[in-house]
């Protein structure tokens, strides 16, 4: 007798999901947009590994107090220490650094790809999702930094947003130094105090001077240390960053970009900080500022799907010249969970027939019918499973089919097939009470002769 005890459970890790056929499907349609748009502008594609060496991603998440540093990691045969990308950045730094020499500068790529974090899951956030990068390699100005920022509106608007559904806010790490130094922050406060500054769009000033001073609980129970700054140094922080009048030569010159596009909705914002440490200059976050409804029912503002800035420093610590480096990354799974909450993007797959399979005498027949069809340019499947009607017209319905041909032994003897459009045949079955009337309005059904078997499907299914 078998063991049940022994058995592995069917279930996923935490913060982990499957994917099925909708999402998938959205995904393509949300970056093949953002492909074009990037194209559009000089970007060409590349695709770095999945896995690199740990110490070439380096230490650069928030979370730095999760386990392993908030990545995945294995130790490798030979004792060395591999990881999952945590993001397409730090992947991108070693790739550029290897490749230096036979590389076009400047180099614009654009990847899309899914990365892996090590960090508490919650509703909506989870530890593998896909994100959307476009990066510069060798530019200087930030004039380039600016027109990244144009390109996220772009792709925004082309996905269907309007102008009043969403802001793309930027600053500049360097205008935090002088504070740091008014405030006498060591280097390794200077990095807790902007992640804590991070979370001000889901926090707000109270909870960011929470964890600038003494900590703070979450909502569910968990206790986030704070960053032990005394009041006066937390309050003169939160002045910071919400100073509109700030600038430098930086956020001049980025400026001097925008204004050629005074009607894209960009704006500076000195609270926006980025809670990566390799950051070293511009920085900029896009936001949807719609409302939606989370998995609770409660009505929140959706908040940032994009965010990006310059690294100017990430690919020398591979032993290079501080190479100038900037990029935007969009989470792509979060912006389709907004588009889908507004109907601007929806799942199309072709159309889907199903040949009923009445005997296998005539299965030489079905496969013939189902060649032509798919010849045709639609998805085609012949039943395999039980010969009886009702229960393969059953199946037809939950696979969401679009027809079914049903061709039994004297309708091809007769050279004539019955033909079911399953979505008209739903929406007339509906004002039918009884199954005498079903039988008589035939719902959705009709007989053609077998050489107008694909014309009429295309003709049922508008294609």
């Amino acid at each position: 007798m078998t063991n049940n005890n022994n058995k592995p459970k069917a279930i996923l890790p935490r913060g982990f999901k499957d994917n099925e056929k909708q999402l998938l499907t959205l995904r393509k349609i949300v970056t093949e947009a953002i492909e074009e748009e990037c194209q559009k502008f000089g970007f060409v594609e590349l695709e770095t590994s999945s896995i690199e060496y740990t110490d070439s991603l380096g230490k650069f998440l928030p979370d730095i107090d999760r386990p392993s540093g908030g990545v995945f990691s294995l130790q490798d045969e030979d004792g060395q220490w591999l990881s999952l990308r945590y993001d397409l950045t730090a992947p991108l730094a070693r790739y550029v650094a290897q490749n230096y020499q036979n590389l076009v500068k400047p180099f614009k790529r654009y990847q899309s790809g899914i990365v892996w974090r090590n960090e508490k899951p919650g509703p909506g956030r989870f530890r593998e999702f896909l994100q959307f990068d476009a990066d510069v390699i060798g530019i200087q100005s930030n004039l380039i930094d600016a027109e990244l920022c144009v390109i996220v509106v772009n792709i925004l608007r082309r996905l269907g947003l309007n102008d009043s559904q969403f802001k793309i806010k930027y600053s500049n790490r360097k205008i935090w130094t002088s504070l740091f130094e008014k405030i006498k922050a060591s280097k390794e406060v200077e990095s807790k105090i902007l992640r804590a500054v991070d979370k001000k769009d889901r926090l707000g000033d109270e909870g960011v001077k929470e964890l600038l001073c003494e900590g703070r609980k979450d909502k569910s129970g968990d206790f986030m240390e704070g960053v032990g700054l005394d009041n006066e140094q937390a309050s003169m922080i939160l002045d910071f960053m919400n100073d509109q009048k700030q600038t430098s030569d930086d956020i001049d010159e980025f400026n001097s970009y925008l204004g050629n596009f005074a009607d894209y909705p960009i704006s500076f914002d000195p609270s926006i900080v980025r809670g990566l440490d390799y950051y070293t200059g511009m920085i900029f976050e896009a936001e949807l500022l719609i409302d939606v409804k989370n998995t609770k029912g409660e009505t929140i503002v959706f908040g940032s799907v994009a965010g990006g800035g310059r690294y100017d420093k990430l690919i020398s610590r591979f032993g290079k010249e501080d190479v100038p480096a900037t990029g935007i990354s969009v989470g792509v799974d979060r912006l389709i969970v907004a588009l889908e909450q507004l109907d601007l993007v929806k799942a199309k797959s072709r159309p889907l027939v199903i040949v009923a399979n009445l005997g296998d005498n005539n299965l030489s027949e079905y496969i013939r019918m189902a060649s032509e069809i798919r010849d045709a340019g639609m998805a085609c499947e012949i039943s395999f499973g039980s010969k009886n009607l009702a229960k393969q017209l059953k199946y037809c319905d939950r696979k969401q089919a679009d027809a079914v041909v049903i061709a039994g032994d004297d309708e091809i003897k007769n050279n004539k097939i019955s033909l079911k459009d399953l979505k008209k045949g739903s929406e007339i079955s509906k004002n039918i009470t009884g199954r005498k009337e079903w039988k008589e309005t035939k719902a959705g059904q009709k007989e053609v002769i077998r050489e107008d078997l694909v014309s009429t499907l295309k003709e049922i299914l508008k294609i």
